[in-house]
């Protein structure tokens, strides 16, 4: 039996006396990797597994508005408000995901976790309010301590706004993807209706407050007056209407909106309502009663107003009858209970792209074909060959704009340009050319790497996996999985080309991880260049199995992922390793982007001959 060199080396004779015997036609070369005569294929298949609720890490940010009004002397005495705030923080501060701030709410709206930031009237809009969120021990004791100051006005608008702005600054400070996972939870009390409350309609009160006293009624009339009182109730606009039920509900509806405008994963208004039973023989025909010096308090339109707020913040409303009933640990504050579920499961051969012709080689896997790069004179083992930071794709494609792949570009020379901080392939000074984010695995949230996403030509900062950019027929997420091209159209080759998926759900195993059975056929292989100091690396295919995943109630979240890598060699024209094609992933295989290494790799053996 003849060995397998003496087959190789007979294998061309043969053919050619064959042709010489049969025809006159010019031999054709033999697209070996297009028509699939010999056996190149490969297929993976295994078991993946997402991560455990428990594993996924849900910060929760805990708001407490805290009613700071003169008739809190009487009814909160002593200051009970602030033992339970106290209580929540030391029974949850041993989670390290969890944070807190701090309002209390009166003539001056003061974020009391972020020390001197009392809403001014002046700006009201325009306070720094980030960094009001802390774990800080040292500022969250100072900051229930001022829970136990009190004065004369009981102003839920301008509470609510001020929660607003100190919502809107956090998310707007916190990376998406951070906030996507992010819960947080607004826990409002008080012990009466809003004081004052302005209505610009009434014909006996035309643009006053409630008329108890003076500088409150003037504060609605006369704009000096709210100048001259910069701390004095900084939302109020002299003459218009303040602190109206239809206001209030507005200000919590702004809040809730904050959750959809950033994707936030979970958003809840809580309310309560203080009031001592035995206040009840003190009230009126109008179901109110008088704290000299304070005001008229009405606990039936305090709980309407509390539980409508409460409604609109998809939260809960309670009435404690007495301080010492105040309990925010009943409700609930920390569990977020959302299942990962399987968002997206792509392979990719990384050293064969797609073309009009079929499948070309890319030995360096920097999206750029062997061929262009010799043509262009580049380094084919080579991503970045000026060495200038930005990779020879990027610069091909930006060429219209300045950059070149064969001289060095400015731009990219610091060790921090050249960072790749979400380990998705493209470094700092890359992503901040494309504008994606540096923190985002997937900019687009589309279920599409972002250095993927580039490599193939597509826009990393435009969700566009549903799209047909090539007009096929096919979506470009699905060409992308079936690793055929984006921008063309290979109709009459795609049942050839197409990588085939079949995914089986398992069900959730004893950790809470929910796992699926995975299998893809007609993965490819081609004959890549050996690279430069890697042993056995002649014809060594890289493989990525990036596998994402998104809570199951949230498609639209940008996801997490993890990835495997596969290593199959093949040899044109039949040395194939491994021989029977098949390679097995287990859940430990894929690992987190920045913690997967060649040495990851699932692979054969090296092919036969090779220096060990």
């Amino acid at each position: 039996m003849l060995s397998l060199r003496a087959q190789l080396l007979l294998a061309p004779l043969v053919v050619l006396a064959s042709a010489s015997a049969c025809t006159r036609a010019e031999l054709q070369p033999v697209d070996d990797i297009n028509t699939n005569i010999v056996d190149n294929l490969l297929q993976i298949e295994g078991e993946l597994c997402t991560d455990p609720p428990l594993a996924t890490d849900f910060p929760v940010k805990i708001l407490f508005i805290i009613d700071g009004s003169g008739s809190m002397q009487f009814v909160d005495n002593p200051t009970q408000r602030a033992r339970a705030v106290e209580e929540v923080i030391l029974r949850t501060r041993a989670n390290p995901a969890v944070s807190y701030a701090i309002i209390r709410f009166n003539e001056s709206d003061a974020v009391l976790t972020k020390p001197g930031s009392e809403i001014s009237a002046a700006d009201p809009l325009g306070v720094d309010l980030s960094g009001a969120f802390t774990r800080d021990a040292a500022v969250l004791r100072d900051a229930v301590e001022g829970l136990r100051v009190a004065d004369s006005v009981t102003d839920y608008q301008g509470a609510l706004s001020a929660a607003y702005q100190v919502l809107f600054q956090d998310m707007i400070a916190t990376p998406a993807a951070t906030v996507g996972r992010s819960k947080y939870v607004v826990l409002f009390l008080s012990d009466g209706d809003p004081f004052p409350d302005c209505c610009s309609t009434e014909s006996e009160l035309a643009g006053l407050c409630a008329p108890t006293q003076q500088i409150i009624s003037t504060l609605c009339t006369d704009p000096d007056v709210i100048r001259q009182n910069p701390n004095q109730l900084p939302f109020l606009i002299g003459g218009q209407d303040y602190n109206q039920p239809y206001q209030i509900y507005d200000a919590a509806q702004n809040i809730v909106d904050l959750a959809e405008t950033f994707n936030v994963g979970e958003l809840r208004i809580h309310t309560a309502f203080l009031f001592d039973p035995s206040l009840v023989g003190q009230l009126d025909a109008n179901g109110c009663y008088t704290i000299a010096g304070v005001g008229f308090v009405c606990p039936d339109e305090a709980r309407e107003l509390l539980g409508t707020v409460a409604q609109i913040g998809d939260g809960v409303f309670r009435d404690f009858s007495r301080a010492e009933e105040i309990d925010f640990l009943s409700f609930d504050l920390l569990s977020i209970k959302r299942e990962n579920t399987l968002k997206n499961l792509i392979v990719t051969n990384t050293n064969l792209v797609p073309t009009p012709n079929g499948l070309a080689l890319d030995s360096d896997a920097d999206g750029l074909l062997d061929d262009l790069e010799f043509e262009l004179g580049l380094n084919r083992l080579s991503a970045d060959t000026d060495g200038d930071g930005f990779s020879d794709t990027l610069e091909y494609a930006q060429r219209r704009n300045g950059l070149d792949p064969a001289n060095v570009n400015p731009g990219c020379s610091t060790d921090d340009d050249r960072r790749d901080v979400d380990a998705d392939g493209l470094r700092q000074c890359e992503e901040l050319l494309l504008r994606t984010s540096t923190e985002l695995y997937d900019t687009d949230a589309d279920g599409l790497p972002d250095g993927l996403e580039v490599l193939l030509g597509l826009d990393p900062t435009r969700a566009d996996a549903l799209s047909d950019g090539d007009l096929d027929g096919v979506r470009n997420g699905d060409e992308v999985r079936f690793h055929t091209g984006v921008g063309m159209d290979e109709a009459s080759r795609r049942p050839k080309l197409a990588y085939r998926y079949r995914t089986e759900e398992l069900g959730v195993n004893e950790d809470l991880q929910q796992c699926y059975r995975f299998e893809v056929k007609n993965v490819q292989l081609g004959t890549p260049l050996a690279r430069p100091g890697e042993a056995n690396s002649f014809g060594r295919n890289d493989i990525l199995v990036y596998m994402a995943q998104a809570p199951f109630d949230d498609p639209d979240d940008f996801g997490s992922y993890k990835v495997a890598c596969v290593e199959g060699r093949y040899v044109a024209p039949d040395f194939k390793d491994p021989p029977d094609g098949k390679v097995v992933l287990t859940p430990e295989d894929f690992k987190l982007p920045e913690e997967l290494t060649q040495a990851d790799c699932v692979g054969p053996l090296p092919p036969p001959g090779s220096a060990p």
